[in-house]
């Protein structure tokens, strides 16, 4: 199979350069040949809230893609289509996020239709996690040109079901890179409690230090924020010294170099994920790889990956005392027999091979 991706890679950074370098090596490591188109320029600089856009990490995570993409830039939509028309793929599997890049990835899409390419849509989220107005006709312009889709999780089939009834949408659950799973054994009697990954208003990192207190009149812990702040740091300092938990919660306001985040997994005691909306859960699945177990909302993609009592537990979304009932329950050891001795088993059934062989089955589709 011949296969252009176009997506972000390397030196972009993020959680979809590293999905694309991930599913470029599995697929060459398959004897496929795939061509990955990424981005000169993502955002304006104006709209990205982080340090930078690029990734400094020593471990270069680089597919050798080609940049020819600017957001802002309908000239080089055009480059791209005529680049990926020379190749004379089997299909064009385009990468796709945010409403941002709807008029890119409709037009795209269009001149992928008219040249009779066979294309398909990727979808890391259908709507973005803070939803406007405007989504709906900006999604339908940007899919409409696509018969052909992939979604991370069930609920965001439905939701893209439910916006483009009559298409082809297959799951594909995110598998995990190989780079971000320890080789070595879990050491005991950690207390770190991990908040992992960029701070958004979605991710509900309030809600967990509102449960802190709660936590902390019951068992002895430390929180560990591990990521890069795109809100205001202060508001949550502000919050932490208001709950009086400031020696307990610890700060790490940095996007987390690829070489580390391993090694963070595996020395914490547990992920908390207590997102208000969720789609997809690669941060579940680094953790289910490292053997670590997971506190979850029951929201989106969360609510079919983390198995109550297995490899984590499921509390409503922005239930603070639920939240903190069932770090306290872990945390005490109430809950731990209960789960399964092996939580890497927990991400043994997303493997690269399962979004391979969706790819293939939509291209063979008319």
């Amino acid at each position: 199979m011949k296969l252009v991706i176009v997506g972000p890679a390397h030196p972009l950074r993020g959680g979809i350069a590293h999905h694309v370098y991930s599913l470029t090596q599995e697929l060459r490591s398959r004897g496929h040949q795939v061509l990955i188109i990424s981005y000169r320029r993502l955002y304006p600089r104006i709209f990205f809230p982080g340090t930078t856009p690029f990734d400094s990490s020593h471990l270069k995570l680089d597919p050798g893609a080609t940049a020819v993409l600017d957001s802002m830039n309908p000239l080089t939509w055009r480059r791209t289509f005529r680049v990926a028309q020379s190749s004379s793929p089997d299909a064009v599997l385009i990468q796709w996020w945010h409403p941002f890049f709807s008029l890119l990835v409709g037009s795209l899409g269009r001149m992928l239709q008219k040249a009779g390419l066979k294309s398909i849509l990727e979808c890391h989220n259908v709507f973005p996690h803070e939803r406007a107005p405007w989504d709906p006709p900006l999604l339908r312009f940007a899919f409409s040109p696509f018969s052909s889709f992939i979604t991370h999780s069930s609920a965001d089939r439905e939701d893209l079901l439910k916006l483009m009834p009559g298409r082809t949408v297959r799951v594909a659950p995110l598998p995990v890179l190989k780079e971000f799973s320890s080789q070595g054994d879990r050491p005991g009697g950690s207390r770190t409690v991990l908040f992992f990954g960029m701070v958004r208003k979605y991710k509900g990192l309030d809600i967990l230090l509102r449960a802190m207190p709660k936590v902390l009149s019951k068992v002895d812990c430390e929180l560990l924020i591990a990521g890069e702040f795109y809100e205001p740091v202060a508001k949550y300092q502000r919050l932490i010294r208001d709950l009086g938990v400031e020696h307990n919660v610890r700060i790490d306001n940095r996007y987390i170099p690829n070489e580390e985040v391993a090694e963070l997994f595996r020395y914490a005691r547990i992920l908390v994920m207590p997102y208000l909306s969720a789609t997809q859960s690669g941060i579940a699945q680094i953790a289910f790889a490292n053997g670590l177990p997971v506190i979850a909302s029951r929201t989106g993609g969360l609510a079919e990956v983390v198995v109550e009592g297995v490899n984590g537990w499921l509390v409503p979304p922005g239930d603070v005392d639920a939240l903190a009932a069932a770090l306290v329950s872990y945390l005490s050891m109430e809950a731990a027999p209960g789960l399964s001795l092996d939580l890497q088993t927990s991400a043994g059934n997303n493997t690269p091979e399962d979004i391979e062989k969706v790819i293939q089955d939509l291209v063979r589709l008319e």
